[in-house]
């Protein structure tokens, strides 16, 4: 459990699907809606979301990792300012925020990826990034690290780390994945079963991510995102429509 995680007045989002679909993507909404009445839709459940957790439903922000290198973007007043509903075009792969952007919140809407969320609470700043598996794959949960360190000079016995709901062993392939490129990522986190499919097990690839940064405090919900019936997820969607969608996977100082 992260180290005193209250007391330094730090929120974490796993919204599931209690609100809805958390993106505009049309693909989750009515063909009858416009992109305004998507906009809207969504505003609509972020603000629901902020109320029921404690931050500003209007100032919520997410990276689109065009980069996919680890660079980092950090979020301070004037641009949230700048910016009073949020969801602004950041090109970079990893957002940071600190303790002086109160109720300002950072994430991702996901389905079966984890989103690494870390925490200097020494410093009073968190840095954030999706990692899919191709993400994983090109060592994006120790880029978080490295952006909590490269921005704020964050010591590594000061950090801790949260890893979002995301798809657990469920996760199969019938064949090796094409996306596993990096074999000491994978080599202990790609399984081939009896049942003759590849078994993905995206957390533990996540961790020993971490772990090799010299990262200790690592926490996570016991969530798989396939099998909970909370939980949007992209693979189980295949088969059943009501997984359809996106959960929203984030952090703020309260």
């Amino acid at each position: 459990m992260i180290k005193n995680l209250q007391l330094h007045n730090i929120g974490i989002i796993e919204t599931g699907n209690k609100y809805g679909n958390m993106n505009t993507n049309s693909a989750f909404y009515p063909m009858s809606f416009t992109a305004e009445d998507r906009k809207r839709v969504f505003l609509n459940r972020r603000i629901r979301a902020g109320n029921d957790y404690g931050f500003d439903g209007h100032k919520m922000f997410m990276a689109d990792q065009k980069d996919k290198t680890g660079t980092w973007f950090e979020l301070n007043q004037d641009y949230v300012e700048a910016n009073p509903n949020g969801w602004t075009d950041i090109d970079q792969d990893i957002l940071i925020v600190t303790d002086k952007t109160p109720k300002v919140a950072i994430g991702h809407p996901v389905a079966d990826c984890p989103v690494v969320m870390a925490f200097d609470p020494r410093k009073g700043v968190t840095a954030i990034g999706h990692c899919s598996a191709d993400l994983v794959d090109k060592k994006m949960p120790g880029f978080v690290i490295e952006a909590l360190r490269d921005s704020h000079d964050s010591r590594i016995d000061d950090i801790s780390v949260y890893i979002s709901a995301c798809a657990g062993k469920s996760w199969t392939y019938d064949k090796y994945p094409s996306w596993a490129k990096d074999d000491a990522i994978w080599n202990d986190a790609i399984t081939l079963g009896e049942d003759g499919l590849y078994h993905i097990d995206l957390r533990k690839a996540v961790i020993k991510q971490l772990k090799e940064k010299g990262i200790e405090d690592i926490f996570y919900p016991n969530v798989d995102t396939i099998t909970d019936p909370n939980f949007y997820s992209n693979s189980a969607a295949r088969s059943d429509k009501s997984k359809k969608g996106r959960n929203f996977a984030g952090t703020f100082y309260r």
